[in-house]
């Protein structure tokens, strides 16, 4: 089996991508053969481990490859417009981490350039990736709680550890609703269409000092179509025991959907009936089992021509929401979204 040749450039939650290195990743129609990371040893470490012929701490090196089909960006978040469009460029397609990108100016320069070179560009939503959000997507779609009208999605999750271990999220800083509520933004769109309006409020807990923006997040959101939802994004806090840190809950008409677990409306005065989706899979946990997903998907777009889940002009929707989120914590008013592109 031809496999594409894949170049990956930030080997933190990029590392993921090495999977396709390894027998979990035997069935994937790609293999990376370049890594780049800031951090020579493990670049290095990486490259040795993974059976990696290629290995620089130059992003430009890494995307002059002639060999490569593909630049997967996983680097910190404000670098990632001029990193795209370098690829892009050098025509490679792109998978790339959230949030695509942090401007509007940025979208609109991505976009065109998607455009002009025709090529694939996946932004790696990893929880589309997920098994029972999947799962929970076919059931809405064939009706099984009937219309949706009300959902609402919530990330939560203490930073503290990840601001140890990625201190540029502190430097930069982060922004924290591009790059933390855009999950909940994504999922809440995938089930429920586009997001016409926000209304957020935001907060600095003060939890970790050092972090000097807000980092708690309380978003109400009007779709198109005319119904609604709400979005908790909570990064200061000490996480509540048994919390699950990526949720998703759609009411519908004759039922409820939370993550894979349905409850559907019984005849008459009947009880409600509760059924619980398992899975048998051996793929791994977390973050692995939602990009072993992501990147078949990604050689199913380049190679079969399918349509990416998350595309130039999807990424640049989750961006507009963000930003018009940014825009309503500061005016204190409802704002519009832009989802033309």
């Amino acid at each position: 089996m031809e496999k594409l040749k894949v170049g990956v450039a930030g080997l933190g939650h990029g590392g993921t991508l090495l999977q396709a290195n390894t027998a979990a990743g035997s069935h994937l129609r790609l293999r990376v053969t370049a890594v780049c990371d800031t951090d020579g040893a493990r670049a290095r470490e990486a490259g040795e481990r993974y059976g990696v012929p290629f290995v620089t701490t130059d992003f430009a090196e890494l995307v002059a490859r002639p060999e490569l089909d593909v630049i997967g960006i996983y680097t910190p978040g404000p670098l990632h417009a001029a990193q795209i469009l370098a690829a892009l460029d050098a025509g490679k397609h792109v998978i790339v981490t959230k949030s695509m990108v942090y401007s509007m100016a940025e979208v609109e320069q991505v976009v065109e350039a998607v455009d002009r070179t025709g090529l694939v560009l996946l932004v790696s939503q990893s929880l589309r990736g997920r098994l029972d959000f999947m799962e929970a997507k076919r059931a809405c779609d064939a009706g099984e709680i009937g219309a949706p009208y009300l959902a609402e999605s919530h990330y939560i999750h203490d930073l503290r550890p990840v601001y140890d271990y990625s201190p540029w999220r502190v430097q930069m800083p982060q922004d924290l609703i591009l790059g933390g509520a855009c999950h909940p933004i994504d999922l809440l769109r995938w089930f429920m269409g586009d997001i016409e309006e926000v209304h957020c409020y935001g907060q600095r807990s003060g939890l970790a000092p050092e972090y000097p923006r807000e980092d708690n997040f309380v978003i109400n959101v009007r779709f198109a179509s005319g119904r609604i939802g709400r979005i908790a994004n909570y990064l200061g806090v000490v996480e509540p025991p048994g919390e699950v840190m990526n949720e998703l809950t759609v009411y519908g008409t004759r039922g409820v959907l939370r993550n894979a677990r349905k409850r559907v409306e019984g005849d008459g005065y009947l009880p409600a009936r509760d059924s619980e989706v398992s899975f048998t899979s051996k793929l791994p946990l977390g973050h692995h089992q939602e990009m072993l997903v992501m990147m078949a998907h990604l050689a199913e777009c380049i190679l079969d021509g399918n349509t990416p889940w998350v595309g130039v002009r999807e990424g640049a929707r989750v961006v507009a929401t963000g930003l018009a989120c940014w825009e309503s914590l500061r005016s204190g008013a409802p704002v519009k979204v832009r989802n033309e592109f």
